[in-house]
């Protein structure tokens, strides 16, 4: 595995990431803690109950991505277990 932030030269460039590694997300962001800094909108997918063995829940996503001011804005639920979500930076 390579992380976001080794593979990614010119991130200033970046504002948008979309997230979907059926259910290793929250591990794919903290690779991505630089990146993070430029990136202005996130679509991820979330999961309320552990889909996959030991994904992360949406709340995890949520406390990591607050830490670098962003806030969910948008999940549409349906009576599933998961979604993807839209987040905002702040």
């Amino acid at each position: 595995m390579v992380r976001l932030d080794e593979i990614l030269d010119d991130k200033e460039n970046y504002n948008f990431l979309t997230i979907d590694v059926q259910g290793y997300e929250l591990e794919v962001l903290k690779g991505s803690r630089e990146t993070l800094k430029n990136i202005n909108y996130i679509l991820i997918e979330v999961n309320r109950d552990e889909l996959y063995k030991n994904s992360a829940r949406v709340e995890e996503l949520d406390e990591f991505l607050g830490e670098f001011n962003f806030q969910r804005a948008e999940t549409s639920w349906e009576g599933e277990t998961w979604r993807d979500a839209f987040y905002l930076k702040r």
